[in-house]
């Protein structure tokens, strides 16, 4: 697997940037235009901070066209084109872990989050070191900080006690990381960072449920440890305990199919015919 890393500018993803990049395609324009920065009402270096996040979250192809999923959500019937919903937002954080155009995130959830649950920057800086060294790849260490630094922006508020700045950035709403400071013996304040392993209970199960049916690999019958610790999967992407995730599990089994047990282990066998574009919009129809 290749990894990438930049792109953003240094810039973190803005609450109204992925429509407002999709619109500007959907009224013929490109992000080469020179009036470009007068459509997207933003700075060359956010034009160019614009487009990398339409590609990172998997709104646009490698030809800059918008995707299925982004007409769904943002496009001229879009179903929440102003972020409204919840669900909107988990999905959008799951495509960004699972199109690894900015690895970073796919490495941190699947892989790092595992190995610690409180980390500092320095932690995250040399697991990402490790794993290009282990893939044969080279990053400058400013390459990396700076990613560092984006990566912890989109999830968590430089301050905490600033409402507006709160919902600036487009997933801190979804509280999966938070910080905190530990002084050390020599008084220095150091900055951490927890990653928040929780039930969930605002998690719509649609987004789980997307998740499965988007995975390629999944057929009819799936069991509750591959949901757990499979590469993007629920388990990892959504950051859920071992017994919310058996909830949720069960859950599904109730409206999307049978619970069984194969040797210990819990299996969901899913109904036929399931379309990931109908769950979806029958969601948000009824919300």
């Amino acid at each position: 697997m290749k990894f990438s890393f930049s792109g953003h500018e240094t810039f973190a993803c803005k609450q109204h940037w992925l429509k407002k990049g999709i619109d500007h395609l959907n009224n013929r324009n490109t992000f080469a235009d020179e009036h470009a920065v007068i459509s997207l009402g933003v700075g060359k270096n956010m034009v160019n901070s614009i487009k990398f996040w339409l590609k990172a979250f998997g709104m646009i192809d490698d030809r800059d066209v918008p995707t299925p999923l982004a007409e769904f959500l943002f496009g001229e019937n879009g179903v929440d084109l102003y972020l409204e919903d919840s669900l909107t937002l988990w999905l959008l954080h799951y495509q960004l872990i699972k199109q690894n155009k900015a690895s970073i995130y796919s490495l941190t959830f699947n892989e790092f989050r595992r190995e610690r649950n409180d980390f500092t920057k320095t932690h995250l800086l040399n697991f990402l070191e490790r794993k290009i060294a282990e893939n044969g790849d080279n990053f400058s260490n400013n390459t990396l900080e700076s990613d560092i630094r984006v990566f912890l922006s989109n999830y968590v508020p430089s301050n905490p006690n600033d409402i507006e700045e709160a919902y600036t950035n487009l997933l801190q709403e979804l509280n999966l990381l938070s910080t905190f400071t530990i002084t050390n013996s020599l008084g220095q304040k150091n900055e951490w960072y927890r990653f928040n392993v929780s039930p969930k209970f605002d998690l719509p199960i649609e987004a789980i449920l997307f998740a499965i049916l988007d995975n390629e690999n999944y057929g009819q019958s799936i069991s509750l440890s591959q949901l757990a610790i499979d590469h993007s999967a629920p388990g990892s992407v959504f950051m859920l305990t071992e017994i919310s995730l058996s909830e949720k599990f069960k859950e599904l089994a109730s409206i999307h199919g049978i619970y069984t047990e194969t040797a210990g282990n819990p299996v969901l066998q899913m109904k036929s015919g399931l379309d990931k574009w109908e769950i979806l919009q029958n969601y948000y129809d009824n919300n």
